[in-house]
């Protein structure tokens, strides 16, 4: 089975309330990952950085933000806790791309797990494009 490691980004494209670009490529994602045809998974920092960009966007409320927190408990995507030789991948990635530390953990997931490390973020993207495990979810091939 194909495996993809997600960042943010991705997540959030799910819980959009406007439609972004990527929207449409996101929802597909998941629905392949629904009918078991990948797996998706993600590190816990995603979760909460998930949470902080909902509550940020004041279109959701904790109650919504409780509904989308259970809609992913029910995807069951598989979760990546802690991890010391993901944690150090991603500071040599931060350091030798310039991206935040947040943003290379899902690159460093990826790594680890020798799967894509997908994002929507073109920006972070094009510093990491000559990694060739990463993917942008836009020219994401699934």
């Amino acid at each position: 089975m194909i495996r993809y490691a997600l960042d943010t980004t991705v997540l959030l494209r799910w819980f959009a309330l406007s439609n972004e670009s990527d929207t449409a490529n996101a929802l597909r994602l998941r629905q392949e990952h629904l009918s078991e045809k990948i797996e998706l998974i993600i590190l816990d920092q995603s979760l909460y950085e998930l949470i902080h960009l909902l509550k940020e966007s004041a279109k959701y409320d904790p109650e919504l933000i409780g509904q989308a927190l259970d809609s992913l408990t029910y995807m069951h995507i598989t979760l990546v806790p802690y991890n010391p030789a993901i944690a150090k991948k991603a500071a040599q990635i931060a350091w030798e791309h310039g991206i935040s530390v947040f943003a290379a953990g899902p690159i460093a997931l990826g790594a680890q797990l020798r799967c894509q490390a997908v994002t929507c973020d073109e920006v972070v993207y094009r510093k990491v494009a000559t990694l060739p495990w990463t993917a942008l979810l836009s020219r994401l091939n699934f």
